[in-house]
């Protein structure tokens, strides 16, 4: 309705103009002569033509459609003020949860001038096309301020793009928090509340703007570095050959049994968390990746290596005990170990780990099959006899409990499973105990060969009392208790045995001296002839010294033989003093009269060398420390010398003190 009144008006301006051109006609011939007047008229129509123009697209229908257009753009004119104002905003914070604020209300905003941008464009080159096909002049005013703020809203669209280049806003924020990111890493409480918030904010953000594969080599490389430097340890350069005795790197041995634990329970299994707090929300592989790479690269290699290389040092039992220590510490964090070492970044570590378990069962193994063998070869070996335990035979009790112990037999009995596992076989517990019960056949064996080897029967007796007294001693240990009572029961008569029998060999032929009957006839004869009497008393005398002399003899040669017990050193002297000492007072009251009568004048006591009383305190200092030997033993000279006086008197009391 509009657009017909529009075009009414347009044919009666027609009309108007042609009756103006009716009467311009008519007056011609005026307007020739007055050539000014006609250029005036030209102006005029000029002028008329543009009116006519303007009202024309005053009166148009597509007024309406241009206007459409300004919404968009002021929309446009909003959102850039809102990215200037952020970007202020962004300049001036200094706190990092508050910083990933504004940077992530920056790129929001940016893309909204983005598609701002492109709304108004679309409505801006559609109204454009619109017109000139409608017949708008390029040249028209309003068509050209069009084209002007379509170049205007192109450069605005590429505010987002260039705020990405280096030098731009978002571009800077960016990078500034990846340094925070770093940063935050290299702390050493990384683990703390506040900054997992942060590392958490952070990651987020930087994933948002696609920059996750930018911030997780950087997460990578500042973890590894970290974790490094706690693995900067001087053992693990070390090279270990067979010629290596494992006493030499005992301590290293200990140090790589703690760090290990420390590494798989405290050092990976903190940094496995911090992987998958940072980047629980971005993908699980993400972590198991990042984690992966940081484990292969960090020091967990070196380590397991390390470990390996040990089985590698001397073969011999001690190290035997140290590898069941290694296996015991791979053991107690297999479960964690497992847990955290998984996917493909982690198979080198996990071959690694094969070949050391392997190693260390190998190395177990071998030796342990090995150990009766290793005993028997010592045979040939026969230890000084000086009556006490050999070294090899403590030494291998000893070593057989700690295989037996609490903390040793679990991880041995595993090590054979597997071992047996690998070879197709089964394991039983029997195979264990009847090794250990082999080492000690061979043990027994190689006491009775050198017991044989001596000719000093008494020596052999100590020396089996001893080693059975040993055995004894087993009692309510790890090796007694898998023996069983009736084996350590067995070793307990074979000590009394070997005990009696000592006595009766060491004693039992200079006891006979003081079985002469014939001195007996004689003192008790009632013949009164001197010569009798005399020729009785030197036998009597004769007897003693000898007496004495074996007895020095005896007591000389085995003063330096040990009886390690204390208990079974008082039951065998003892046992000497009631075997000894009684016979030698009987002899002495039977005979001592008849020296009494020898003249005073003589030296008569000179035969008498020890009293039953300095007898008994001789015994009694046998098998002991040379220092209580020698303190006892002069006691004991001190009080013969008081006993051996030259008169008859002292002769009376000597009796007495008999």
């Amino acid at each position: 309705m509009a657009e017909a009144i529009r075009l009414e008006r347009l044919k009666a301006m027609r009309s108007l103009l042609k009756i103006e051109m009716e009467k311009s006609e008519a007056f011609s011939l005026v307007l020739n002569k007055t050539g000014s007047k006609l250029e005036e008229i030209n102006h005029e129509l000029s002028s008329l033509e543009a009116d006519v123009k303007v009202e024309k697209w005053r009166c148009s229908p597509f007024s309406d459609h241009i206007r459409h257009t300004i919404a968009p753009v002021s929309a446009v004119l909003r959102v850039f003020a809102s990215v200037q104002e952020i970007e202020n905003s962004l300049m001036s914070s200094d706190e990092v949860l508050g910083y990933v604020s504004e940077v992530k209300r920056l790129g929001e905003v940016m893309k909204l001038l983005s598609s701002s941008c492109v709304l108004a464009l679309n409505w801006l080159e559609e109204t454009v096309a619109y017109l000139t096909e409608r017949g708008m002049p390029e040249d028209h005013p309003c068509g050209l301020r069009f084209k002007t703020s379509i170049e205007l809203l192109r450069e605005l669209q590429m505010t987002e793009p260039s705020a990405y280049l280096k030098g731009g806003i978002l571009y800077t924020a960016l990078k500034n928090l990846k340094t925070e990111f770093k940063r935050i890493l290299e702390e050493e409480q990384v683990l703390s509340e506040d900054n997992l918030r942060k590392l958490q904010a952070i990651i987020k953000r930087l994933h948002a703007h696609t920059q996750l594969k930018k911030c997780v080599p950087i997460y990578i490389k500042v973890r590894t570095m970290v974790i490094q430097k706690q693995f900067e340890i001087n053992y693990l350069k070390k090279t270990i050959t067979e010629a290596d005795n494992v006493h030499d790197i005992e301590a290293d041995i200990d140090q790589w049994r703690m760090h290990m634990e420390i590494a798989v329970k405290e050092i990976y299994e903190s940094e496995s968390k911090l992987c998958y707090e940072v980047f629980e929300d971005v993908g699980e592989d993400v972590p198991l990746r990042c984690f992966g790479k940081i484990a292969s690269n960090s020091g967990i290699l070196p380590l397991l290596r390390f470990g390996s290389r040990i089985s590698k040092c001397k073969k011999d039992p001690p190290k035997l005990l140290k590898l069941l220590d290694c296996f015991s510490t791979m053991d107690n964090i297999r479960i964690e170990f497992n847990q955290l070492f998984q996917g493909e970044q982690c198979s080198e570590i996990r071959r690694v780990t094969r070949e050391l378990i392997s190693n260390l069962v190998k190395g177990v193994c071998e030796i342990f099959w090995e150990l009766p063998s290793q005993v028997e070869l010592q045979r040939p070996n026969c230890p000084l006899l000086y009556g006490g335990v050999p070294r090899l035979v403590s030494v291998v009790t000893e070593y057989c409990n700690k295989l037996l112990g609490n903390n040793n037999k679990p991880i041995l009995s595993k090590i054979l499973e597997i071992d047996l596992g690998w070879k197709n076989a089964n394991y039983q517990e029997e195979l264990l105990t009847g090794h250990i019960y082999n080492i000690l056949r061979e043990i027994a064996l190689n006491l009775d060969a050198w017991s044989s080897s001596n000719k000093d029967t008494a020596l052999s007796c100590i020396f089996m009392m001893n080693n059975h007294s040993h055995f004894c001693g087993l009692r309510e240990t790890h090796l007694g208790e898998m023996m069983g009572e009736s084996w350590l029961n067995a070793h307990e008569q074979y000590r009394d045995y070997y005990a009696a029998l000592y006595v009766k060999e060491s004693w039992g032929n200079l006891l006979s001296l003081l079985n002469n009957k014939s001195q007996t006839t004689s003192s008790s004869s009632t013949s009164s002839s001197a010569v009798k009497r005399k020729r009785a008393r030197e036998s009597i005398k004769q007897t003693l010294q000898a007496f004495s002399k074996g007895f020095d003899e005896i007591y000389t040669k085995q003063s330096n033989w040990v009886v390690e017990d204390d208990k079974l050193r008082w039951k065998i002297c003892q046992a000497m003093v009631r075997t000894v000492v009684p016979r030698y007072k009987s002899y002495l009251q039977s005979y001592i009269m008849l020296l009494a009568e020898e003249d005073h004048t003589s030296d008569s006591t000179k035969h008498l060398y020890y009293t039953p009383k300095g007898l008994e305190m001789k015994l009694n200092t046998m098998f002991q420390k040379r220092e209580e030997t020698e303190k006892i033993s002069q006691y004991s000279n001190f009080v013969n010398k008081v006993m051996d006086l030259g008169n008859t008197q002292n002769s009376r009391l000597k009796v007495e003190a008999i």
